[in-house]
């Protein structure tokens, strides 16, 4: 059996790794999307929740100048510091995720 190469004009000439449609990003800028801010977790046991009234403290995994998680649809994109805009609690975004690559600590 004879193996004929496939020619693909689309990916000569230096075009290899581009891609074959550039995104048009104008179509999606209209989508709403929610992104999430996970600032820790708490582990308690289910006495210790029955117990909780106004006014109770939960203490979180993390520490107070930790990086906070910044989620898209549950997975994380982004790291950021807690901050005071105004009246408002808000995140200053310090990384953004590329990819699968990992977030450092």
């Amino acid at each position: 059996m004879k193996i004929k190469e496939a020619e693909l004009p689309e990916l000569a000439d230096g075009n290899l790794g581009r891609q074959l449609l550039p995104p048009n990003l104008s179509l999606l800028k209209h989508v709403d999307v929610t992104l999430e801010v996970k600032i820790g977790e708490a582990s308690l046991t289910v006495e210790e929740l029955f117990a909780l009234r106004a006014g109770s403290k939960l203490k979180l995994n993390r520490l107070i100048d930790e990086p906070v998680d910044i989620l898209l649809n549950g997975k994380v994109v982004a790291a950021g510091q807690l901050a005071v805009l105004g009246d408002n609690l808000g995140v200053r975004i310090t990384e953004v995720r590329h990819g699968d690559a990992e977030l450092p600590r």
